[in-house]
């Protein structure tokens, strides 16, 4: 979340499409990263959401809003994408905004119960179009980038080990094509709005079809960096909704467990998302990141957190 980002800052043909909606106090810059821009507007109740004339991004726009449409015909509560503009090298998407409260480090029991509930519903929508799909989001794609020949010098060959030995246990799940459905995929708590009632999730960019337990690994991975005294209770709050209380089974804890230690796998290789500038900048602090995500899926066993009987087999 970029908060110190003003409004003066941003690009001029960004300013020039803002002013002639609204005067520009009324405007707040609430990212401003990886050449994607988000503004919001409360008294318009509108956000406006910038991406750069890049083939990739713009494809991910799109699909955005294919998917944003897909829930609205599923009548699954999402934000509301009301116009697109082209501008000379952006392109521009207003939505509709979503009230309500981001509770990112600060995430509550009630908050876990309503996330548990939006996925329920979600997966439940999409559930029967799902067993004709094949999986977007597999470990074959998530942990790509440890196996690259390319990447070789940034993993232990023990991590690359390691890697290996989820991808073969996770594989015979994916291999059958069960549980699949559509995901959010990117459920950290910076991407739900809370409300009373309900909890909405909002940018869809990364949505597609995966075994539910993806979804629910993501969002387990997510609470774990909320306050270490809560993140017990935040999960098996969630998961309780999730499977109803006392229904979540032995298969059901081993596949999140390790589409939990995916996640953070995958947080391995983030920082080959950056420019090659930083990348070799912060080379020392990706360096311990890799190893800290690695440490942590070893040590990441659901059913000793949940105070169930230890799995008979596990990865």
């Amino acid at each position: 979340m970029a908060k110190t980002v003003s409004f003066d800052s941003l690009p001029r043909e960004i300013r020039t499409a803002l002013y002639r909606i609204d005067e520009p106090e009324c405007f707040s810059v609430e990212r401003s990263r990886h050449e994607a821009i988000t503004v919001v507007n409360k008294r318009l109740s509108r956000v406006y959401k910038f991406v750069r004339k890049n083939k990739k991004l713009v494809l991910l726009l799109d699909k955005e809003i294919d998917n944003l449409i897909l829930l609205r015909n599923k009548k699954i509560s999402a934000p509301t994408v009301l116009n697109r503009q082209p501008l000379k090298q952006y392109d521009m998407v207003s939505y509709a905004y979503v009230e309500g409260e981001i509770v990112a480090d600060s995430m509550m029991p009630k908050n876990a119960k309503l996330l548990a509930d939006a996925h329920r519903k979600l997966h439940l929508a999409f559930e029967r179009e799902g067993k004709g799909k094949l999986a977007e989001w597999n470990s074959a794609r998530m942990l790509k980038p440890i196996f690259s020949k390319t990447n070789a010098s940034e993993y232990a060959p023990e991590l690359v080990k390691y890697a290996r030995s989820i991808a073969r246990a996770l594989k015979p799940h994916e291999l059958a094509r069960e549980d699949v459905t559509f995901v959010h995929s990117d459920s950290h708590l910076s991407n739900v709005v809370f409300q009373p009632e309900r909890a909405v999730l909002i940018d869809w960019a990364e949505a597609g079809w995966a075994s539910k337990y993806f979804e629910l690994g993501v969002t387990i991975h997510a609470m774990l960096y909320e306050k270490k005294a809560m993140q017990r209770e935040l999960i098996v709050t969630y998961l309780n909704e999730y499977f109803e209380v006392g229904k979540i089974t032995e298969r059901d804890v081993q596949l999140i467990e390790l589409h939990v230690k995916l996640r953070f796998l995958e947080g391995a290789t983030w920082h080959l998302l950056e420019s090659k500038e930083d990348q070799l900048l912060n080379k020392v602090r990706y360096a311990k990141f890799v190893e800290d995500s690695w440490r942590k899926a070893e040590r990441f066993d659901l059913a000793k957190l949940l105070g169930l009987p230890a799995p008979a087999s596990k990865a």
